[in-house]
Parts: C-alpha cells; structure tokens; sequence
C-alpha cells in the first residue's frame, strides 16, 4: 500500500511532467500578438478537443457529481445535459463562422456586428468571470494540496503551482497551454477510470447488486427525468438553460485556434463526446460511492469519502483534481489577459494607438495583473461567497450575451444602438423575472426565456429601424432622380 509519504512524491512527479510539457512548447516562440493569442492555427484536431475538454471539465465537475449523485437520475441527466450540449452548440455556430474564423476573441466578433460598446460589455462581463472561476479553482487547489502536505503549507505549494502556469502562459500563450492541456487530458481520462475501478473494488459488491439497489431508490425510477407537478416547469428550465449557459469567450476562443471552420465543428463535436465519456465515468464513480454509503447525507458524503478513501484512492483523486483545475486555470488566465490588453483596450478610444505596438507586452502585464488579483480573492473570500458571485455573473450572462451573439453567428448585422438595446432588454428581463416570476414559475432559472426575449427584442428593433430609415431615404431618392434627368 502507498504510504502517504510516497504520495508527496507523486504530486512532484505529476508536476514536473507539467513543467516539462510546458517548457517543451516554448521552443516555438510567438513574434505577435495573433500568434500568442490563438496560436499558429496548426493544430491538429486531437489537440483542439483535448484543449477544449480540458478547459470545460473544472475540478468541481469531481465533487459535485460525488456529492449529488445520490439525487437520482434527474441529476444525472442534468449532468449530461450541461456536459453535452453546450459544447453540441457550439460545433453548430462554429460551422457557421466562415467570416470570424480569423478573429482573435468572442468580443471582436461582437464588435463586427454590434460595435464596440457591445464589445467592452462581452469583455467585462468575461474578465469578472474568469477572475471568480480562476480564484474557485486555485482555492480547490489549496485544498487538494492540503491532502498531500500538512496545514501551512498548502499555500506556498499552490502559489508555486500558479506561478509556473502563470510563467508558461506568459512566454507560451495559446500553444503552450494547448500543450498542457493535452498532458493533464489523457491524465485526469486515465486515472478516473482507476478512481471508478479503485472504488468498485472497494466496495466488494456484485454489479448486478449494485444495480438492483439502485433500482430499489425511488429517485433512480426513469419518471424523475421531469418530475411531475410544480417542479416540471423549474426541471424543463434547468435543461434549457444548460444548453446555452457554457457557450462562453473562454470556449469560442477555441474556434478561433482551428484552421476552418470544418475543423472547428468537428473539433466542437468530438469534445462534447469526450465530455460526456468523462462525465459519465464520474456518475459512475458518485453512484458506487453512493453504493457504499448509502446513509450519509450528500452534503457529507465528499468528505465521507475522503475520509475513508485508501492513500493510493486518495492520491489518485488528488491528481485528477489538480490536473482538472489546473487545465481550467491556465485557459481562463489566458482568455481573461486577451480581454484586458487587447479587447478592452480596442473599445477605449484613448487606448487604441498606445497599445497597438504594445499589445504581447500588455498582455503579459495582464496576464500576471489578473492571476495576482485572483490569489488574493481565493485566499481571502470564503468559497460559498466565490459561488454565489459566479452564480449571480451567470444569471445575467446568458440574456445579455448570448442571444446577440448567436444572432451575430447567424448573420445579423445591425446598429450599434440595437446591440445595447437587446443587451440592455436581456437585463431587465432577468430583473424582471427576479422580482416578480420566480414567486409564480417557483424558479429563478429564467436565463433561456430572458434571451429569447433579448433576441426578439434585436429583431424587431432591427427591422422598424430598417423600415423606417427605408422610408426616410425614399423622398430622397426620388429627388435625387429627378435632379439627375433635369441634369442638374
């Protein structure tokens, strides 16, 4: 049996690989600020999906499912749906993206469409988000060192982590990350596979045991999928939402790293099976545990099984942990510092000849600005307080961003004035059903009705606008006529 001093040892092991990956992608260094930023679009397309599963997958993907799996098959579809479908549309609108397959971020397409307001608004809304999801991931971190060393110095050993990622991405950029994110992919694919069998094994029941037990909780009959009464219209909601909710700067900027468009939808689309082959392993991993203790709350029953977990599980679970945050880290770093030095900047007419010859090196300072900011939030912010940021940044993200942007996929191309009067309808209505539709829905899950109404809002606008303006010019351009056949 390993001991838990062997287990240091491999926490080393599996962070020097990372360093040594990361070292190796530096020999190819960037001369631009394009390069830096989405690479040299020679990825091949193993690598794309592997980038993008690693980014999606975060660390709390592990304990949650644990944690909830004992909930019944209603969470298990949900975890699917968040798993598979987002990334399902995104391999859609990438196949669309013919005339932004060459942009550098999410918020110049918003900009190609909308104008730079709706621009500086996308890249605001993603540095906030990034920065609470980056300060989550280190603060899981913390805790997942803390199994390996004693109290003290968890902190030191996380701040070291950060650093070589923060150093990586700084002189890398995106190839250096995509390196990464390939090492710590086949690494978190390899050992939930072993955390899954560590645990059957544990557990010393038959699999037809295991699935009659299952079937004998009511939570696990196939009716809960939507369960009846007032909790159909909250159920089909949360479904809804999670379709949408994922498709963010963070995952688009992917697309912009394939070659084409072809290479970006099938990229998109082999991901979202990857996602769901991990996220189906970890199900399998939460209903064994579940198996195992079936009695103990599920709030608890993380802990519970840490607690009683052997030191080869313990360390295991560890690395799959570290190997999913850090992967999610490192591409929010990146996208983040994309924002600050290049889209914020470009919004910002002060700005714009300053940094035009400066941006890798803005970036840089970025970069290391915002993984400075994040430590001092994780560290000093409890993790209930992060959640709850992040779930309020996600409440208003959805009906504010998204609809303008698949609109834009989808060809629209309108004012500037129409883009914040869609974006700026998209959070009223989420005030709106705040104040007044969660005491009649019994949900505060109104993300996919607040953006459709953002996006019929942008097409209507849009078109009285276009009629209008039609109107206007015909008296006009009859005059004009008329001066050309009178020669005047």
């Amino acid at each position: 049996m390993i001991s838990l001093d062997f287990s240091l040892p491999i926490l080393v092991i599996f962070l020097l690989c990372t360093l040594i990956v990361s070292f190796c992608s530096l020999t190819k260094r960037a001369i631009s600020f394009g390069e830096h930023a989405v690479g040299y679009k020679q990825f091949d397309t193993a690598t794309i999906v592997a980038t993008i599963v690693a980014c999606y997958c975060s660390s709390t993907l592990l304990t949650q499912i644990i944690t909830y799996a004992s909930k019944g098959v209603w969470y298990i579809v949900y975890r699917m749906v968040i798993a598979l479908c987002p990334l399902l549309l995104l391999s859609w609108l990438a196949g669309r993206m013919s005339k932004f397959i060459y942009h550098l971020s999410m918020p110049e397409t918003m900009d190609s469409a909308y104008g730079r307001y709706a621009r500086l608004i996308t890249a605001l809304f993603e540095v906030c988000n990034a920065s609470i999801t980056i300060s989550l991931q280190i603060r899981i971190m913390s805790d997942t060192v803390s199994l390996f060393l004693p109290s003290g110095r968890p902190l030191t050993i996380t701040i070291l982590i950060t650093l070589v990622m923060v150093i990586y991405a700084i002189f890398g950029g995106a190839r250096a990350i995509a390196f990464t994110d390939v090492w710590q992919s086949i690494v978190f694919s390899i050992f939930i596979v072993v955390v899954a069998w560590l645990v059957f094994k544990k557990i010393r029941t038959p699999i037809i045991e295991i699935i009659d037990f299952l079937k004998s909780q009511k939570q696990f009959g196939l009716y809960n999928i939507i369960p009846s009464g007032r909790k159909v219209v909250p159920t089909i909601l949360s479904y809804l939402t999670n379709l949408v909710a994922g498709v963010g700067p963070y995952l688009v900027q992917h697309v912009y790293m394939c070659k084409s468009p072809a290479q970006a939808r099938k990229a998109c689309l082999c991901a979202a099976i990857f996602s769901s082959v991990i996220a189906a392993c970890i199900i399998v991993v939460g209903l064994l545990v579940f198996v195992c203790f079936p009695h103990v709350p599920s709030k608890a029953i993380w802990n519970h099984f840490l607690a009683n977990a052997s030191y080869p599980l313990k360390t295991i679970v560890s690395i799959v942990m570290l190997s999913f945050a850090m992967s999610t880290v490192d591409s929010r770093l990146h996208v983040a510092s994309i924002m600050l030095a290049y889209d914020i900047p470009k919004s910002i007419g002060c700005f714009r000849r300053f940094l035009y010859f400066h941006q890798l090196q803005a970036f840089r300072v970025a970069l290391f600005v915002v993984s400075l900011f994040t430590i001092v939030l994780a560290f000093n912010l409890p993790t209930s307080t992060l959640y709850n940021i992040l779930m309020w940044y996600l409440r208003f993200y959805v009906p504010v961003i998204i609809a303008p942007f698949i609109l834009a996929v989808l060809g629209l191309r309108t004012s500037s004035s129409v883009g914040l009067i869609g974006m700026a309808t998209g959070l009223l209505s989420m005030l709106a059903w705040q104040k007044w539709m969660v005491s009649i829905v019994g949900t505060a899950t109104g993300h996919v009705p607040c953006m459709l109404i953002n996006g019929l809002v942008m097409i209507v606008v849009h078109y009285l606008l276009r009629r209008t303006t039609n109107k206007l010019n015909k008296p006009l351009d009859m005059v004009k006529s008329i001066q050309q056949e009178n020669g005047l």
